[in-house]
């Protein structure tokens, strides 16, 4: 069992209280055998984790979350800066081109009110190439997760979880737990293709 919290923002994206130092020790605390940092529009963003990483030998993957024009997404094993993805274009265009560099788009959050732009709701039982769906996310209600689920379901992909922490407080409330350990982003994206892994809020 491998638990990993694909979903954590520091304040190397300018929008999370959680300082890169702060990384390694709490997600070791809450017993999380991983952590993908998922900056907003940056991969670059956090590339200093790669020397944590290297220095404290946790494993830290990094990502990036995109904002479509309908919604948000996780996106795995594209090492894509700013420029190359401009905000706001349409989510399928964006899913198709992740697809195409070797990557995995998962929709984050698909049914959290408040977010800024919106979420994508039921828009999500229409994408096309699908991995994954966060089904957890530790910062939506249980409501708004239970909807993700069942959009999973009915789409028959596999849900991921991940905390969405901006804080420590949130940081390692949801994961995804693997069946087998996992050591690079590119055993990440396999994973996620593979299947066989399981969202998971507080150990439930």
């Amino acid at each position: 069992m491998f638990k990993v919290d694909l979903h954590v923002h520091t304040s190397l994206g300018g929008d999370s209280l959680i300082r890169p130092e702060e990384l390694v020790p709490h997600a070791r605390h809450v017993g999380l055998d991983a952590v993908c940092v998922t900056e907003h529009h940056s991969y670059e963003v956090s590339k200093p984790f790669e020397e944590i990483s290297r220095k404290t030998g946790f494993p830290i993957f990094r990502g990036m979350e995109y904002s479509a024009a309908e919604g948000h997404l996780l996106i795995f094993g594209v090492r894509a800066a700013a420029d190359d993805f401009p905000i706001r274009l349409p989510i399928q265009r964006i899913i198709d081109r992740i697809r195409h560099l070797g990557g995995v788009a998962v929709p984050a959050h698909p049914y959290q009110r408040g977010l800024v732009g919106g979420a994508l709701g039921d828009l999500v039982l229409r994408l096309r190439g699908l991995t994954a769906l966060e089904t957890i996310n530790g910062s939506a209600s249980r409501h708004e997760n239970e909807r993700a689920s069942e959009a999973a379901a009915r789409l028959g992909v596999y849900g991921i979880g991940g905390s969405d922490a901006h804080g420590l407080p949130v940081f390692g409330r949801a994961y995804t737990i693997f069946p087998i350990p996992l050591e690079t982003e590119k055993d990440l994206v396999l994973a996620l293709r593979r299947g066989g892994y399981t969202a998971c809020w507080d150990g439930k």
